[in-house]
């Protein structure tokens, strides 16, 4: 089972780690940050729409860097790839036209743009003469950075005569010259073109039609490969008795197997060539984040059950019912950090949630305290073990069978046959006498015998006594005694104290009727009496006739 955990852990470390691989090598924005983004570029549009040009009037509205990409944006969005041939600077580039045609170079720029590229309408400029402080050219501006293979590559925008004397903002040609370039590294891939081509271009929640494709058969190859693997470690633990149960073989083939599943289908994604929208909803991990929050539940259930057949194989049965709050416990910390763990990934601050977790705690450990008293009792009445179940003993004033050790009070069965619930914060911090736990029983009394019995029969008893105590097997002798203790006010008395060897109550009571009865056989053969308190009262001369003739 060591062996097997160890495997598990194995595969939920490299599980993180490459999740913090991908997470620190990719430039995808967050589900968050999409949303938000696609609600700014909304508002910021319709602010457009009613703002009156800025720059030159041209028909296609590329007077500032701002108005000629959302333009060229416009233009692409509705497939007319003619238009935006007009936002492009097609001049002095190191190929020719024959070679990428105008329609082919935006259809690059647009899939470069979907997968890759990050653009902030606030920080364009929508000045006629752009930014003037970026540190470039004044006829450049930068649109935003793509982080490459070979480094950094800035999309530029670049101020060009329009022929007419009029300057207006197009893609700089030094970007359109490195459209090829990084089509190779963004782009679709040749699979990815020829199923482009293949299929209509329709676009669904941020993929293509060949993209969902794709990722069915990404799925498929998904399922199968995670189906054959679990099966073929299911069959190796097969051979081990104590891997064998049918709980393990249920968490191999459910949680197990979906996190495999999980694994390989995030291995394969990036085949389809996502777009930032699609790589900002699988980025978010919810699919690989609730496999490993199912393998975790599994392994504490697996834990559990392991601790619990130990703890029954050792007689320890009472001990399981603590195992039921530390698995639900477990869970709840797992499920909070799984839930924070999935937010950070959407985008969320996680610690506004902290600090609400932090309050909220608070106040529930202040509402629970009692309850929290009960349990933390209760765990130490099951570790230390002061009583079992069915143990007869007695707390304080109270005598009787432990009947059950819940998790908040233990039940105590009196001799009168009620149930009495003390709690376990009081009942593990009290003295407990544990009468069960005797491996033998005391019997304790005193023999009164007259003033009129002489010396020799005094001896005579206590000799026919100690060979009873000798003769008898359910006495133990060596502790035992009887010893003529005192001269009382009415008697001479004689202490017996005799071990019966029973920790059984009931039988006790039995052997304890027999020394009685021995006692008064002895008592009978040495013709002695026990003798009672009397006491004598004088009264003056003339009372008891007064109180007869009354």
């Amino acid at each position: 089972m060591s062996r097997f955990f160890k495997s598990v852990s194995l595969v939920l470390i490299l599980t993180f780690c490459s999740g913090i691989v991908s997470a620190t090598e990719t430039v995808a924005p967050t589900l968050k940050d999409v949303a938000e983004k696609q609600k700014t570029e909304e508002e910021l549009i319709k602010k457009l729409s009613e703002e009156p040009q800025l720059g030159p009037r041209d028909e296609f509205n590329r007077g500032t860097p701002r108005s000629s990409i959302l333009a060229l944006s416009q233009a692409v969005r509705e497939q007319d790839f003619k238009r935006a041939e007009n936002y492009l600077d097609l001049r002095n580039l190191p190929f020719s036209k024959e070679q990428f045609d105008a329609p082919d170079l935006i259809r690059k720029l647009h899939i470069i743009a979907k997968r890759v590229l990050n653009v902030d309408l606030e920080d364009l400029s929508n000045d006629p003469l752009g930014h003037q402080n970026d540190g470039l050219p004044s006829y450049r501006d930068r649109v935003t950075s793509i982080k490459t293979k070979n480094g950094n590559v800035d999309i530029m925008m670049q101020r060009v005569p329009r022929g007419d004397g009029v300057y207006i903002w197009k893609v700089s040609n030094a970007t359109v010259a490195l459209l090829p370039q990084l089509y190779e590294e963004f782009g679709y891939g040749p699979i990815g073109d020829k199923l482009s081509a293949y299929f209509p271009q329709y676009t669904v929640l941020g993929l293509e039609i060949w993209q969902w494709v794709m990722l069915a058969g990404i799925v498929l190859i998904s399922l199968v490969g995670a189906y054959v693997l679990t099966f073929i470690f299911g069959l190796i633990t097969k051979y081990s008795e104590k891997l064998s149960q049918s709980r393990l073989q249920s968490f191999i083939r459910g949680p197990l197997r979906f996190l495999i599943f999980a694994i390989l289908f995030r291995a394969m994604f990036d085949q389809i060539s996502p777009t930032l929208v699609a790589r900002a909803v699988f980025e978010s991990r919810t699919l690989i984040t609730f496999a490993i929050y199912w393998v975790l539940l599994g392994i504490i259930d697996l834990i559990v059950y392991r601790f619990a057949e130990r703890m029954r194989r050792n007689g320890q049965e009472g001990g399981v019912v603590l195992l039921r709050p530390a698995a639900l416990g477990a869970k709840i910390v797992v499920a909070m950090f799984t839930a924070l763990y999935w937010f950070d990934n959407l985008g969320y601050e996680v610690t506004t949630l902290l600090a609400g977790l932090g309050v909220g705690g608070i106040a529930i450990a202040l509402a629970a305290q009692k309850s929290l008293e009960n349990l933390i009792g209760s765990i130490m009445i099951y570790t230390s073990h002061p009583v079992r179940v069915g143990d007869f003993c007695k707390f304080k004033t109270t005598v009787g069978t432990v009947e059950e050790i819940g998790l908040r009070s233990t039940q105590l069965r009196t001799l009168a046959r009620t149930v009495v619930h003390i709690p376990n914060a009081m009942f593990s911090s009290e003295e407990i006498e544990n009468l069960t736990q005797r491996d033998k029983i005391l019997y304790r009394t005193r023999l009164r015998l007259s003033y009129e019995v002489p010396p020799d029969k005094v001896r005579g008893v206590l000799e026919k006594i100690r060979e009873m105590i000798n003769d008898e097997a359910f006495i133990d002798d060596e502790n035992s005694r009887v010893r003529f203790l005192e001269f009382g006010k009415y008697a001479q008395e004689l202490e017996l104290f005799a071990y019966i060897k029973t920790s059984d109550f009931a039988q006790y009571l039995e052997y304890r009727e027999n020394v009685n009865l021995m006692l008064v056989d002895i008592f009978s053969v040495m013709d002695v009496k026990l003798t009672l308190p009397a006491h004598t009262t004088h009264m003056p001369d003339g009372v008891l006739a007064d109180m007869v003739a009354d």
